[in-house]
């Protein structure tokens, strides 16, 4: 995944953190591709959940400074993210259902819907955009 202006919502603390998962997803696909030991592609994926969810408090924080009135929506969007992510991982661990690179496009393409369709009107509030 590439990083593309399209994706700023012109906060640049949000800015740089969206960049940061988008290198996170990279390091991923990577791990995936090279490919990389179970021990390493399962620490790659808990710094991705762990910083998805530093990411998620940071963003609602700005929000909630802001006053951004869909602010409880997109908590509610963060949450149900964050509780898909564990039960895939959790389907991961049983062999189940998904693979790692299903996972990957799974997560690239929810971060670009969410950042295009939710993120975006977070700038648009303040006028950054």
């Amino acid at each position: 995944m590439k990083w593309d202006r399209i994706y700023m919502t012109g906060i640049k603390k949000v800015d740089d953190e969206h960049k940061i998962l988008v290198n996170m997803l990279n390091k991923l696909e990577t791990c995936i591709a090279t490919p990389c030991s179970d021990e390493v592609l399962a620490m790659v994926l808990r710094n991705l959940v762990d910083y998805v969810k530093f990411h998620f408090k940071s963003e609602e924080e700005v929000m909630e400074r802001i006053g951004f009135p869909e602010l409880q929506r997109h908590k509610v969007l963060h949450k149900d993210l964050v509780n898909e992510v564990a039960t895939i991982l959790l389907d991961l661990k049983r062999d189940r259902l998904w693979t790692v690179p299903e996972l990957t496009a799974f997560l690239q393409h929810w971060l670009v819907d969410h950042i295009l369709g939710e993120d975006l009107k977070i700038g648009r509030y303040l006028g950054c955009i």
